[in-house]
């Protein structure tokens, strides 16, 4: 095995600007010892306090067994040696160093506090805190050269018989230990340690019986982002997030290491929808059928798991436009991130299904800040279907847990579907909170479970902090703290949500170590059920916490998403669901615009600039899509009545059928009815007829506009006057005084002729 040599490198290349050759870093002049002998002294590790620890010799532990001081048997400690200096370092004997024994002048007492942990884990790595065991050849290593960049592994096993003599009479409580690497190089040698490692070693009293409950929480949780055409974008960064040090692919590996133990997946739904596009060859988003058996009609799914969902994203910082979203365009079948999408598929879709899983929201949005901007979005990504982890037949219990810890009162009121809300530990201040974080606290009905996010924060340096046995040494001692604050009651439960950091190298050590007395390991559901029956004979509202009470530091409000990015995603949503609307049950898309738009809100985003613009150029492609559904209303109409009839022009050059409604907006003297819903085949022009009825003569100004089923406007709309002018009633009124006129001049004429004929025949 060889390590990184990224000191060794940032060496060579300060070497190469300053023309200098760099010293080694021994600390102090050569001291009278014998070469590749012992040091001469047991005296303790005395090197100043420096501002940056950089050694010549970097050492690991990678194994601790067992994770607590036993009580019987031997304590093995492995790991590896790396010169990261210019210069070869030869005959390098490694020591075990422990903070405690009779030799331990000066050195800190066992920890027995949280806060005790806490600031052991920020103590400098030169500080001192133990004393090397040097005087017993058995219970050291030896490494003959190590030249520059060269690695090599070490083991060391110390005896019950050395335990004892150095912890003649242990307390219960959390005690330094590490490895203490002295070496010799051209300039000698000295007492001063060349490299060092260390953690945490607790310990408990015999006759300790409690253990406390344990859950181990590792989070799938990405930051999902589609360019306008559903794309997954910078496809280097997925390579990378699914590899086995990657923030996707590590947390999956580091869980499935931990064989039959409980574990917790904390997943975004999202992403395993977008990890399969991403195995599919990473479409563009299409309208497509959905066949009977729930694919594609125009596309067989290759990934492994089914239909892909179109719901997922791109992590690497911002975009200004889709090309710069895009990244790499449509892959080949054999790309490597193909492969590696579908590794990861296949990895998660075989562990998911039997372990637990506590789903976010779908798309994990900014919970605090969609309280204030959008409220009904918490019920959207809840409710919002998650294809895949329903493919791979997963039943999620409903969690709600932000990426810090932090969740305001006005998010925690929106959860109304009975999730369990994690909240970090930091929100419980210690002036509203003296006992600490409450068990089986409630808000309203809903649990609220405390996690600890200094134990996931890890161990003490110079070890990586999230190293598996630095992480593991770190929870196991956060579990004597609670042993001992419990005193004679039950020990309060562990919570840890690992970061997505997590690296799976060493994870078996990691779960292999947590089988001891001092801890049960469970998964969160289990947790809270139990926490619900130790306090079930307390009453609910002995039980209430004040969300006011809880901790939300301004900071916080100031790193909300901005309202602007909820604006968007709320047309989206909106677009998307008409878009669905019109299309009918048979088509998925809006969906996969509802998931976009959800993943969207992510707290991922909160540092994303374009996150609200790259919503509005999906929205923007939904609106094309409406806009090919159009309306078209004759210039005027003119009713040779009070009622009549007239057309409008609709058509359609979707290539799918579509159903909509037309809207009529007029005054009151007009009543205008259409014969909804209109149905229109693919490509095609429809001539829709449209009646009026009028009351009263003069001109109508009527709105015609397209809606989807539940009225919302499609974009097309037209306007036109319509004209009344009571014709027929006018027309019969003279007709009817002509006629009376005629019958009259009748009558008076022949009134006239018979006078006449009279005076004729009287003459």
């Amino acid at each position: 095995m060889v390590r990184r040599p990224s000191r060794l490198l940032a060496g060579l290349a300060t070497a190469l600007l300053l023309g200098l050759a760099t010293p080694a870093l021994a600390g102090v002049p050569a001291a009278s010892a014998a070469p590749g002998g012992p040091a001469p002294a047991a005296a303790p590790e005395t090197a100043p306090k420096t501002a940056e620890y950089d050694p010549p010799l970097e050492v690991t532990i990678d194994e601790l067994t067992p994770g607590v001081l036993p009580r019987t048997g031997p304590l093995v400690i492995r790991g590896w040696v790396t010169n990261v200096d210019l210069e070869t370092w030869q005959r390098i004997n490694l020591y075990p160093m422990f903070g405690a024994g009779a030799d331990c002048v000066g050195c800190p007492p066992a920890m027995t506090t949280e806060a005790e942990l806490i600031d052991a884990v920020a103590t400098d790595p030169e500080a001192q805190v133990g004393v090397r065991k040097i005087d017993d050849p058995d219970v050291q290593a030896q490494i003959e050269t190590l030249g520059p960049g060269e690695s090599q592994a070490y083991s060391i096993r110390i005896p019950q018989r050395v335990l004892r003599e150095v912890f003649a009479d242990p307390t219960t409580g959390v005690y330094w230990f590490g490895v203490h690497a002295l070496g010799e190089n051209p300039d000698g040698r000295d007492l001063l340690a060349d490299g060092r490692a260390r953690t945490f070693l607790p310990y408990v009293e015999p006759g300790t019986s409690a253990r406390v409950d344990t859950a181990v929480v590792v989070p799938l949780r990405g930051r999902v982002a589609h360019s306008a055409d559903g794309e997954l974008g910078r496809t280097d960064w997925w390579e990378e997030a699914l590899s086995p040090e990657g923030v996707l692919g590590g947390p999956l590996a580091f869980g499935s290491a931990s064989g039959t133990a409980p574990v917790t997946w904390l997943v975004d739904p999202a992403v395993p929808d977008a990890v399969n596009q991403l195995a599919a060859g990473n479409p563009v988003r299409a309208i497509t059928p959905v066949a009977p058996d729930g694919g594609s009609e125009e596309s067989e799914d290759p990934s492994p798991s089914g239909s892909p969902s179109d719901d997922d994203a791109d992590e690497a910082g911002e975009g200004t436009d889709d090309a710069a979203d895009l990244g790499a365009a449509t892959l080949d079948p054999d790309d490597t991130l193909v492969r590696a999408a579908q590794s990861w598929v296949q990895r998660a879709a075989t562990v998911l299904p039997d372990d637990t899983v506590a789903a976010l929201p779908y798309g994990d949005p900014d919970l605090s800040a969609a309280a204030r901007a959008l409220p009904s979005l918490y019920a959207t990504a809840r409710k919002h279907a998650a294809p895949t982890l329903a493919a791979w037949g997963v039943e999620a219990t409903p969690v709600v847990a932000s990426r810090n810890g932090y969740l305001d009162a006005a998010a925690i009121a929106d959860v109304d579907d009975g999730a369990t809300v994690l909240l970090g530990e930091q929100m419980f201040s210690a002036e509203a909170f003296p006992d600490g974080a409450p068990v089986g606290g409630l808000v309203d009905d809903r649990p609220i479970v405390p996690t600890s996010t200094a134990t996931a924060r890890g161990g003490p340096g110079p070890d990586p902090a999230l190293a598996p046995v630095a992480l593991r040494q770190r929870l196991l001692s956060e579990a004597v703290v609670r042993i001992l604050r419990a005193g004679d009651e039950r020990p309060d439960p562990l919570v840890v949500v690992l970061p997505s950091s997590i690296d799976a190298a060493g994870a078996r050590d990691f779960w292999s170590g947590l089988d001891t007395d001092l801890v049960t390991l469970v998964d969160l559901p289990t947790l809270t059920r139990t926490n619900d029956l130790a306090v079930n004979t307390a009453d609910a509202d002995e039980r209430q916490l004040d969300p006011d009470d809880l901790a939300y530091p301004q900071g916080q409000v100031a790193a909300q998403l901005d309202a602007s990015v909820f604006n968007e995603a709320g047309s989206l949503i909106r677009a998307g669901r008409s878009l669905q609307s019109i299309l009918g049950e048979a088509y998925t898309i809006g969906d996969t615009l509802v998931g976009e738009a959800l993943a969207g809100t992510s707290y991922a985003m909160r540092d994303d600039a374009d996150a609200g613009p790259r919503l509005g150029r999906s929205r923007a492609w939904v609106e094309d899509q409406l806009d090919q559904v159009g309306l078209d209303a004759p210039q005027g109409v003119t009713l040779s009545s009070s009622s009549g009839s007239f057309n409008v022009a609709v058509s359609n050059t979707l290539d799918h059928a579509v159903t909509v409604r037309i809207e009529v907006a007029t005054d009151d003297g007009a009543t205008i009815s259409v014969a909804n819903p209109i149905v229109l085949a693919a490509n095609s022009r429809s001539s829709v007829p449209v009646s009026a009825d009028m009351r009263g003569t003069g001109v109508h100004n009527v709105r015609l506009r397209l809606t989807d089923a539940d009225g919302t406007p499609l974009g097309a709309e037209d306007e036109l006057p319509i004209r009344s002018g009571q014709v027929g009633v006018v027309i019969w009124a003279i007709i009817g005084t002509g006629a009376g006129i005629l019958f009259v001049a009748i009558g008076i004429r022949l009134v006239r002729r018979f006078r006449a004929a009279r005076g004729e025949a009287a003459s």
